[in-house]
């Protein structure tokens, strides 16, 4: 197939974990004054006018940042030293009773099995005990056996480790745990739950932030780069930034935090956003077949498919450059046999072995764009004539992890 045309990514990050920075909603109390009395009302008054001023309100406590972006205060991984009153632990288990939803899905999602996921465990036995990858797979600092104090030579491959006495298995094997986006420190000492609206009812405290409704967010692990690369070794938020999703305002959590039901907090009728953080790769790409409605036996015909990425805000595939998404097209007869061997294209973005990662070869399909290609098969003789089947899949990941939808499937007669 012809490559797509790439929009040039916009380096956010710099620098290892150096990510985009975060906007924060600063929520304050607004001071009400008493209606004013006129002068004419004044003078028909026999008694002195006092105008009363109402008490000025408190304001609401600032949200804090939900990760710093400064070489003082690294973003991950966060330390959290003391708990919301009212919070048993920072265990996701103490979230189910009322967060029913949202704990659910977020059991199922690529962020509870961060720590766990076998792929993820065959990259770090490979590459060592390198703290840049597990502080996104682990943001929380109780989640780490050992912290690093410093880098040898500034080498983020080669820390400087001592014991975390603070450390928690359990904790470690949530990864990417509730508390990592929803719990954090105030100036004034004390911890707060993090919300995207008010509560009135809830046993904890809650501050309002806009932040978890802002791509932003997804930025500090999504984004990844090295100096002196020709793209993020992670882009998926520049791409996104680049695309006609962001100019329309369609953020990450548009996607992969729709809107579920179920309890939330008890006496709420409310619906929460989902925390599978995962979207239909069905709905990524739009596949456009081009063929003759009538096949015959041994005859060779040509097939063009295009290709358009139509549903993603960002490149198919995206993120880690070892993720791939493969097309193929089979031509089916009626019993759903094969008539010839299957069309497979590979899309993907290959980089050097080293850092700073540079681009070897990148044939994903971004935002917005499209991949063309012409393919000839030759049905076999061997087979009854009837309505046979073009079927385009999709399939995304690789080994166990790998997931193939049908993306399109096009009814042609077979003679």
């Amino acid at each position: 197939m012809s490559r797509p045309s790439f929009s040039t990514s916009r380096l956010v990050i710099v620098a290892t974990l150096a990510l985009a920075a975060i906007g924060i909603a600063w929520a304050r109390g607004r001071k009400n004054e008493a209606e004013p009395v006129t002068a004419s009302e004044a003078e028909t008054s026999a008694a002195p006018v006092v105008l009363e001023q109402a008490a000025a309100a408190p304001p609401a406590p600032a949200a804090p940042r939900l990760f710093t972006h400064d070489g003082a205060n690294p973003a991950l991984p966060v330390t959290l030293d003391v708990l919301p009153a009212g919070l048993a632990s920072m265990s996701a288990q103490g979230c189910n009773a009322c967060h029913a939803a949202a704990h659910d899905t977020w059991a199922t999602s690529r962020h509870a099995h961060a720590w766990s996921d076998p792929v993820f465990q065959a990259a770090i036995a490979s590459a060592g005990d390198s703290t840049a990858c597990q502080s996104c797979h682990l943001p929380i600092q109780a989640q780490h056996a050992t912290i690093a104090t410093g880098y040898v030579d500034g080498a983020i491959s080669r820390p400087e480790l001592v014991a975390n006495t603070a450390f928690d298995a359990g904790l470690r094997a949530e990864g990417v745990t509730c508390v990592a986006c929803h719990v954090r420190t105030l100036p004034d000492g004390s911890a707060t739950v993090l919300g995207s609206r008010p509560s009135t009812n809830s046993p904890h405290s809650v501050t309002v932030t806009d932040e978890l409704s802002k791509s932003e967010l997804c930025a500090t692990c999504h984004e990844v780069t090295w100096p002196g690369a020709d793209k993020p070794y992670y882009g998926t938020y520049s791409e996104w930034t680049a695309s006609g999703w962001s100019k329309a305002g369609v953020t990450c959590q548009s996607c992969h935090m729709a809107p579920t039901t179920g309890a939330q907090i008890p006496g709420t009728n409310g619906s929460g956003a989902a925390h599978t953080f995962a979207a239909d790769p069905a709905r990524a790409l739009s596949a456009l077949v081009r063929m003759p409605g009538t096949i015959h036996r041994n005859e060779p015909f040509d097939l063009t498919l295009t290709l358009q990425n139509t549903g993603a805000g960002h490149s198919v595939p995206t993120g880690n450059p070892a993720n791939t998404a493969v097309v193929t097209v089979a031509v089916l007869d009626s019993a759903g046999k094969e008539l010839a061997a299957a069309w497979p294209q590979t899309f993907a973005r290959t980089v050097e072995a080293v850092a700073p990662y540079k681009t070897l070869t990148d044939t994903r399909i971004a935002s917005g764009g499209q991949a063309n290609g012409t393919h000839r098969f030759t049905p076999s003789v061997k087979g009854a004539a009837g309505l046979g089947t073009v079927e385009v899949r999709l399939t995304l990941g690789n080994g166990k992890a790998a997931r193939t939808v049908v993306l399109t499937k096009v009814p042609v007669s077979v003679e």
